[in-house]
Protein backbone atom coordinates (compact mmCIF):
# COMPACT_ATOMS: atom_id res chain seq x y z
CA UNK A 1 0.00 0.00 0.00
CA UNK A 2 2.52 2.16 0.44
CA UNK A 3 4.35 1.73 -2.44
CA UNK A 4 1.66 2.26 -3.94
CA UNK A 5 0.89 5.67 -2.33
CA UNK A 6 4.56 6.89 -3.43
CA UNK A 7 4.24 5.65 -6.65
CA UNK A 8 1.11 7.38 -7.33
CA UNK A 9 2.57 10.55 -5.57
CA UNK A 10 5.49 10.25 -7.77
CA UNK A 11 3.12 10.49 -10.78
CA UNK A 12 1.69 13.68 -9.70
CA UNK A 13 4.95 15.41 -9.33
CA UNK A 14 5.57 14.19 -12.83
CA UNK A 15 2.33 15.10 -14.14
CA UNK A 16 2.84 18.56 -12.34
CA UNK A 17 6.26 19.24 -13.81
CA UNK A 18 4.68 18.11 -17.67
CA UNK A 19 1.84 20.78 -16.74
CA UNK A 20 4.62 23.79 -17.01
CA UNK A 21 3.77 26.78 -18.96
CA UNK A 22 7.66 27.62 -18.38
CA UNK A 23 10.12 26.08 -21.17
CA UNK A 24 12.97 25.61 -19.77
CA UNK A 25 16.09 25.83 -22.55
CA UNK A 26 19.33 24.72 -23.37
CA UNK A 27 21.88 26.11 -25.24
CA UNK A 28 21.39 24.02 -28.26
CA UNK A 29 17.77 25.29 -28.24
CA UNK A 30 17.76 28.45 -26.64
CA UNK A 31 18.80 30.61 -30.20
CA UNK A 32 16.00 29.14 -32.23
CA UNK A 33 13.10 29.32 -29.61
CA UNK A 34 13.98 33.30 -29.32
CA UNK A 35 14.29 33.76 -32.77
CA UNK A 36 10.86 31.86 -33.45
CA UNK A 37 8.97 33.92 -31.14
CA UNK A 38 8.56 37.70 -31.01
CA UNK A 39 8.65 38.12 -27.10
CA UNK A 40 9.94 36.30 -24.32
CA UNK A 41 10.73 36.68 -20.57
CA UNK A 42 14.06 34.54 -19.61
CA UNK A 43 14.53 33.42 -16.14
CA UNK A 44 18.43 32.76 -15.60
CA UNK A 45 18.58 30.45 -11.97
CA UNK A 46 20.01 28.00 -10.05
CA UNK A 47 18.47 25.08 -8.09
CA UNK A 48 19.98 26.04 -5.04
CA UNK A 49 19.23 29.41 -5.29
CA UNK A 50 16.37 30.80 -2.43
CA UNK A 51 15.58 33.67 -4.31
CA UNK A 52 14.62 31.57 -7.27
CA UNK A 53 13.04 28.71 -5.26
CA UNK A 54 10.69 32.02 -4.53
CA UNK A 55 10.58 33.06 -7.81
CA UNK A 56 9.35 29.87 -9.71
CA UNK A 57 5.39 29.74 -8.43
CA UNK A 58 4.92 33.69 -8.92
CA UNK A 59 6.93 32.58 -12.57
CA UNK A 60 4.74 30.10 -13.21
CA UNK A 61 1.52 31.75 -12.71
CA UNK A 62 2.66 34.38 -14.50
CA UNK A 63 3.13 32.39 -18.08
CA UNK A 64 -0.11 30.56 -17.55
CA UNK A 65 -1.48 34.11 -17.45
CA UNK A 66 0.47 35.24 -20.44
CA UNK A 67 0.29 31.98 -22.23
CA UNK A 68 -3.53 32.82 -23.92
CA UNK A 69 -1.73 36.24 -25.18
CA UNK A 70 1.40 34.73 -26.45
CA UNK A 71 3.91 35.71 -24.45
CA UNK A 72 6.33 32.97 -23.44
CA UNK A 73 8.32 32.33 -20.41
CA UNK A 74 11.22 30.63 -20.04
CA UNK A 75 13.78 29.33 -17.73
CA UNK A 76 17.81 28.49 -18.03
CA UNK A 77 19.85 26.07 -15.34
CA UNK A 78 23.09 27.77 -14.92
CA UNK A 79 24.22 25.10 -13.15
CA UNK A 80 23.70 22.99 -16.97
CA UNK A 81 24.09 25.79 -19.48
CA UNK A 82 27.35 28.10 -17.77
CA UNK A 83 28.16 29.39 -21.04
CA UNK A 84 25.12 30.37 -22.50
CA UNK A 85 24.40 32.55 -19.04
CA UNK A 86 27.73 34.14 -19.22
CA UNK A 87 27.12 35.29 -22.86
CA UNK A 88 24.29 37.08 -21.68
CA UNK A 89 25.71 38.83 -18.69
CA UNK A 90 24.45 36.83 -15.72
CA UNK A 91 26.62 37.71 -12.48
CA UNK A 92 24.06 36.69 -10.10
CA UNK A 93 20.16 34.95 -9.87
CA UNK A 94 17.60 34.92 -10.56
CA UNK A 95 18.50 37.01 -13.85
CA UNK A 96 15.59 38.25 -15.67
CA UNK A 97 15.63 39.76 -19.28
CA UNK A 98 13.25 40.45 -21.94
CA UNK A 99 13.90 38.98 -25.18
CA UNK A 100 13.02 40.37 -28.63
CA UNK A 101 14.56 38.43 -30.76
CA UNK A 102 18.25 38.03 -30.08
CA UNK A 103 20.02 40.78 -30.79
CA UNK A 104 17.15 42.80 -28.88
CA UNK A 105 17.98 41.69 -25.19
CA UNK A 106 16.74 44.29 -22.14
CA UNK A 107 16.72 43.51 -18.14
CA UNK A 108 13.23 42.93 -16.32
CA UNK A 109 12.73 45.89 -14.31
CA UNK A 110 9.73 44.99 -12.71
CA UNK A 111 8.87 43.22 -9.27
CA UNK A 112 8.81 39.24 -9.07
CA UNK A 113 5.63 38.59 -8.21
CA UNK A 114 3.18 36.63 -11.34
CA UNK A 115 0.77 39.95 -11.09
CA UNK A 116 3.90 42.31 -11.99
CA UNK A 117 5.16 40.02 -14.60
CA UNK A 118 1.93 39.93 -16.17
CA UNK A 119 1.40 43.27 -16.47
CA UNK A 120 5.03 44.06 -17.64
CA UNK A 121 5.29 41.69 -20.08
CA UNK A 122 1.50 42.62 -21.36
CA UNK A 123 2.79 46.17 -21.90
CA UNK A 124 5.76 45.18 -23.80
CA UNK A 125 3.70 43.44 -26.22
CA UNK A 126 1.57 46.36 -27.13
CA UNK A 127 3.15 49.02 -28.81
CA UNK A 128 4.00 52.17 -26.89
CA UNK A 129 0.55 53.80 -27.70
CA UNK A 130 -2.24 51.83 -28.42
CA UNK A 131 -4.83 53.84 -30.79
CA UNK A 132 -8.19 53.34 -29.12
CA UNK A 133 -11.68 53.53 -30.42
CA UNK A 134 -15.30 54.12 -29.12
CA UNK A 135 -15.64 50.18 -29.02
CA UNK A 136 -11.80 49.96 -27.31
CA UNK A 137 -11.90 52.62 -24.73
CA UNK A 138 -13.97 51.58 -22.42
CA UNK A 139 -11.90 48.32 -21.46
CA UNK A 140 -8.54 49.79 -22.15
CA UNK A 141 -9.61 52.20 -19.18
CA UNK A 142 -9.38 48.94 -17.32
CA UNK A 143 -6.48 47.32 -18.53
CA UNK A 144 -3.89 48.24 -16.20
CA UNK A 145 -3.75 49.67 -12.73
CA UNK A 146 -2.80 52.94 -14.03
CA UNK A 147 -3.72 53.93 -17.65
CA UNK A 148 -3.40 57.37 -19.78
CA UNK A 149 -4.95 57.94 -22.22
CA UNK A 150 -4.23 61.26 -25.06
CA UNK A 151 -7.21 62.54 -26.61
CA UNK A 152 -5.76 64.38 -29.54
CA UNK A 153 -6.60 65.66 -32.91
CA UNK A 154 -5.29 63.54 -35.71
CA UNK A 155 -3.82 66.59 -37.58
CA UNK A 156 -1.86 68.00 -33.71
CA UNK A 157 1.84 66.64 -35.34
CA UNK A 158 3.60 68.13 -32.59
CA UNK A 159 1.14 66.64 -29.28
CA UNK A 160 1.25 63.36 -30.89
CA UNK A 161 5.05 62.97 -31.20
CA UNK A 162 5.53 64.25 -28.13
CA UNK A 163 3.07 62.34 -25.77
CA UNK A 164 4.39 59.06 -27.98
CA UNK A 165 7.98 60.13 -26.74
CA UNK A 166 7.12 59.67 -23.40
CA UNK A 167 5.19 56.46 -23.79
CA UNK A 168 8.36 55.07 -25.22
CA UNK A 169 10.38 56.27 -22.04
CA UNK A 170 7.69 55.30 -19.60
CA UNK A 171 6.48 51.90 -21.34
CA UNK A 172 7.67 49.80 -18.72
CA UNK A 173 5.62 51.48 -16.09
CA UNK A 174 1.89 52.82 -17.92
CA UNK A 175 -0.14 51.86 -20.09
CA UNK A 176 -0.30 54.85 -22.90
CA UNK A 177 -3.31 55.34 -25.27
CA UNK A 178 -4.35 57.50 -27.84
CA UNK A 179 -8.20 58.70 -29.50
CA UNK A 180 -7.98 60.67 -32.30
CA UNK A 181 -11.79 60.72 -32.73
CA UNK A 182 -12.96 64.39 -31.86
CA UNK A 183 -16.19 62.73 -31.00
CA UNK A 184 -15.07 60.40 -28.81
CA UNK A 185 -13.19 63.07 -26.74
CA UNK A 186 -16.61 65.15 -26.53
CA UNK A 187 -18.75 61.18 -25.39
CA UNK A 188 -16.10 61.91 -22.92
CA UNK A 189 -16.14 65.65 -21.90
CA UNK A 190 -12.69 65.81 -22.54
CA UNK A 191 -11.18 69.28 -25.07
CA UNK A 192 -8.26 68.05 -26.76
CA UNK A 193 -5.35 67.87 -26.54
CA UNK A 194 -5.41 66.41 -23.08
CA UNK A 195 -4.35 63.65 -21.27
CA UNK A 196 -6.71 61.23 -18.62
CA UNK A 197 -4.98 59.41 -16.52
CA UNK A 198 -7.17 56.41 -15.39
CA UNK A 199 -6.62 54.47 -12.12
CA UNK A 200 -8.08 51.61 -9.92
CA UNK A 201 -7.88 53.78 -6.99
CA UNK A 202 -8.14 57.17 -5.62
CA UNK A 203 -10.83 59.45 -7.36
CA UNK A 204 -10.69 57.48 -10.26
CA UNK A 205 -9.11 59.52 -13.30
CA UNK A 206 -6.92 63.10 -13.21
CA UNK A 207 -6.86 65.15 -16.40
CA UNK A 208 -3.90 66.95 -17.65
CA UNK A 209 -4.69 69.87 -19.91
CA UNK A 210 -1.54 71.99 -20.19
CA UNK A 211 0.80 72.23 -22.60
CA UNK A 212 2.25 68.98 -24.23
CA UNK A 213 5.63 69.45 -22.77
CA UNK A 214 7.64 65.71 -22.12
CA UNK A 215 8.91 66.92 -18.66
CA UNK A 216 5.24 67.82 -17.86
CA UNK A 217 3.59 65.25 -18.73
CA UNK A 218 6.31 62.55 -16.81
CA UNK A 219 5.43 64.65 -13.22
CA UNK A 220 1.73 64.77 -14.10
CA UNK A 221 2.46 61.05 -14.49
CA UNK A 222 4.25 60.31 -11.69
CA UNK A 223 1.76 62.36 -9.02
CA UNK A 224 -1.12 60.75 -10.60
CA UNK A 225 0.04 57.24 -10.38
CA UNK A 226 0.68 57.45 -6.87
CA UNK A 227 -2.12 56.49 -4.38
CA UNK A 228 -3.17 59.83 -1.86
Amino acid sequence: MFCKRVALGLLAAAAAVSASDVTQLKKDDFNDFIKSNDLVLAEFFAPWCGHCKALAPEYEEAATSLKEKNIKLVKVDCTEEADLCQEYGVEGYPTLKVFRGPESVSPYSGQRKAAAITSYMVKQSLPAVSILSKDTLEDFKTADKVVLVAYIDASDKSSNETFTAVAEKLRDTYLFGGVNDAAVAEAEGVKTPAIVLYKSFDEGKATFTEKFDAEAIESFAQTAATPW
